[in-house]
């Protein structure tokens, strides 16, 4: 277990733009807040292959992020009762076969029937809410938040939709599953339009029914979507605004994001959109992210699962430069976690006993990951966040998180490959403390100290990646 935080993260405020370092929200505390942690599909909605649900045990994934030192994760939505899942992953990769067709639980809406839909469960019935998915939502959030843990809720995924559809799948909003005459016409159609409609009016219902259920929370940050296709741009900005002006009426408001599209080749569309925050397509992230939305300057919270995919087949120390870059980028990072999915395609995630597709324990493959973003905001909470920035050209590394403001100056040094560097501290007088960390196994050591006023050379005393951590 990881050495916990010297603050108290008892959440009581929302999260809100940090005027003086935008890179980072603020609350109550008046401190730079950095969100990092693992997030995984199927923490909201039940799933298990061969129609055979294996429900998660939340508390123990809960109790995996504090351990972890970890503050933030994100609460899935699948829009699809049922979805080839692995299909789209190109199983003929793996050595045998794995589990193809998984089912998701609950729903927003009863399915009351009368009549089955294509999964051969009874028709949804989308003038009447499944209160039982909303309680579930609420009663997860009210836990992470008892835990110091903010909660990144899904609106929709519509990476579903434009991916693992399929002629069983169910989804509320195709005419032969539900009992209201609503018909998508199939694919991504009910997230493709350009104005709005009879579906769009199930779906603002639905948002705000999400609003009703969690707005008193703190701990809650909302996301629209991500991997959308380009073609529902209007209607990530329709849910944008929807919950922007919803939410102004109610006690609190909170950030709300953007994940990235499909098939843009720079992520200038979630940049330039009214969301508080984004999580970018692009792998390492710039030191200020300005767009012509409002707000114009948007936090950066990288997902791994738009911003790194394949990181399974990248060695553990390749693994760690993409969280460690980020942070001195000024970025936040999140892991796209499999935890209990089994994932067999190239060895992705492979849990303890996997039944119907659900595993017993997690990969250990990952502890790695798990570890170095707690290793990472252990040092953003112990450090004056709220003064650093990103200065790279201080080090022969490129990476450098620093405050250079004599008396309290303090610099992060991140050398992705390890080895000798330097670090110009020509602009800073008096002594500095020195603290090396070794990002593979979180160990720290003292050195002894060195003075400022001059360009210093550093030689790890270990191998592999290392962090260099100074203070004034």
């Amino acid at each position: 277990m990881n050495t916990k935080s010297q603050f108290v993260d008892t959440i009581t405020t929302p999260l809100k733009a940090f005027s003086t370092n935008p890179n980072y929200f603020t609350n109550e505390t008046g401190r730079a807040i950095y969100l990092t942690g693992s997030h995984s599909w199927n923490t909201l909605q039940d799933w298990g292959s061969d129609d055979t649900i294996q429900p998660i045990d939340f508390t123990a994934f809960v109790d995996m992020l504090v351990s972890h030192h970890h503050n933030f994760t994100l609460l899935w939505t699948t829009e699809l009762p049922t979805f080839r899942f692995h299909n789209f992953h190109e199983l003929s990769k793996t050595k045998e076969a794995p589990p193809d067709l998984f089912s998701a639980t609950p729903f927003p809406w009863e399915r009351t029937g009368p009549g089955n839909a294509s999964d051969g469960k009874p028709k949804f019935d989308l003038t009447k809410f499944n209160q039982a998915y909303f309680d579930r939502l609420r009663a997860r959030v009210v836990e992470l938040n008892a835990a110091g843990i903010y909660a990144g809720v899904y609106l929709f995924s519509a990476e579903w939709l434009n991916i693992f559809r399929c002629s069983a799948d169910g989804f509320p909003f195709s005419g032969t599953n539900n009992i209201n005459g609503i018909d998508d016409g199939g694919g991504i159609k009910s997230i493709a339009m350009t104005a709005p409609n009879k579906i769009t009016d199930i779906q603002d219902a639905y948002v705000k029914k999400m609003i009703n259920t969690l707005n008193d929370l703190p701990n809650v940050l909302w996301i629209v979507s991500q991997e959308a296709p380009l073609e529902a741009v209007w209607w990530n900005n329709h849910l944008l605004s929807l919950v922007r002006s919803y939410e102004t009426s109610k006690p609190l408001q909170h950030p709300i994001g953007y994940g990235s599209l499909i098939g843009q080749s720079d992520d200038s569309i979630i940049i330039n959109s009214d969301a508080d925050w984004i999580a970018p397509m692009s792998k390492i992230s710039p030191t200020k992210t300005i767009g012509t939305g409002n707000p114009a300057r948007k936090v950066n919270i990288n997902d791994s699962d738009h911003s790194y995919w394949e990181i399974w087949k990248d060695s553990p120390q390749t693994n760690r430069n993409y969280f460690w870059i980020n942070f001195t980028q000024g970025n936040q990072t999140i892991f796209m976690d499999p935890y209990m999915v089994y994932y067999p395609r190239e060895n992705r995630n492979l849990p303890e006993s996997p039944t119907h597709g659900i595993g017993k324990e997690p990969d250990i493959r990952w502890e790695n990951v798990r570890n170095t973003m707690g290793y990472i905001r252990g040092y953003a909470d112990r450090m004056n966040l709220a003064a650093m920035t990103p200065q790279g050209e201080l080090s022969s590394t490129g990476h450098v998180l620093a405050n250079t403001r004599p008396p309290a100056s303090e610099l992060l040094v991140y050398a992705s490959s390890g080895g000798i560097f330097t670090v110009d501290l020509t602009s800073i007088k008096g002594k500095f403390e020195v603290e090396w960390m070794n990002p593979a196994t979180g160990v720290k050591t003292a050195n002894e100290n060195v003075s400022g006023g001059g360009v210093r050379t550093f030689t790890p005393p270990f191998s592999g990646d290392a962090v260099l951590y100074l203070r004034q």
